[in-house]
């Protein structure tokens, strides 16, 4: 924003809503994903102004944000998981079977399962510690550890070089094209068609309210009740 001719100079008590959009245009104009990012870091700027008495008003909130258009993203089938855990099964990727079974049983993001430390995991209490250093949003939550069977004999480890390691999985898999928080949206949607427990899965998912779950996060007309019960290992 700075780069933008006129800014430096320009004081924020005299910022109009019109002076904040043309800049946010010229700035980042180019990608609705930029302007949205450009429009929340200039008002976190003017409210740090107006609570330290710069100016009177924060003149971003009368700029709308673009709306976002989301893909779908479409859950893994059961084949697709095994083809994953298959993979992790082998040389030289047993080190990724404690990271894959978070990823796709505890809906962990792969940034949280990366910084994950030993403690975080408490085996006898069958539970994950997401630390809010460790979060994504910065609030920490407590995830149940489901189909502990499937740990047995798994290595209790979070291998170094970790996003390295979780793409050459990937591709011994066979799955080179990949979106992102495939696992995460997986598990989201066999949680909801298995558990239809809505308040439980946002808690686990660490969303502060549960639009972002119906809106995008889980696709049900997907996955029947019967491989959504063959997922966590109740059939």
């Amino acid at each position: 924003m700075l780069r933008v001719e006129g800014v430096k100079e320009m004081p924020v008590r005299a910022m109009t809503a019109d002076d904040c959009r043309e800049l946010l245009q010229r700035a980042f104009g180019g990608s609705a994903h930029s302007y949205r990012k450009g429009r929340a870091i200039l008002h976190s700027i003017l409210a740090f102004s107006k609570r330290r008495g710069w100016c009177d008003a924060n003149a971003v909130d009368d700029i709308e944000s673009p709306k976002v258009k989301e893909q779908e993203i479409v859950p893994l089938t059961l084949k697709q998981v095994e083809k994953l855990e298959h993979a992790a099964a082998e040389q030289p990727h047993t080190d990724m079977r404690l990271s894959l079974h978070l990823l796709t049983y505890c809906g962990l993001r792969p940034a949280e399962v990366a910084r994950l430390s030993p403690q975080d995991i408490r085996w006898e209490d069958k539970e994950v510690v997401v630390r809010p250093v460790v979060s994504k949003t910065g609030g920490g939550r407590v995830v149940p550890l489901r189909c502990m069977s499937k740990l047995r004999g798994v290595r209790r480890v979070i291998p170094r070089n970790w996003q390295n390691r979780w793409r050459a999985l990937r591709r011994a898999a066979g799955m080179r094209c990949w979106q992102a928080d495939a696992l995460r949206h997986t598990f989201a949607t066999y949680h909801a068609v298995c558990f239809k427990n809505w308040p439980e899965l946002q808690l686990e998912m660490g969303h502060s309210s549960p639009n972002l779950l119906r809106t995008r996060y889980v696709n049900t007309l997907r996955v029947s009740k019967r491989d959504a019960s063959a997922f966590f290992g109740m059939h």
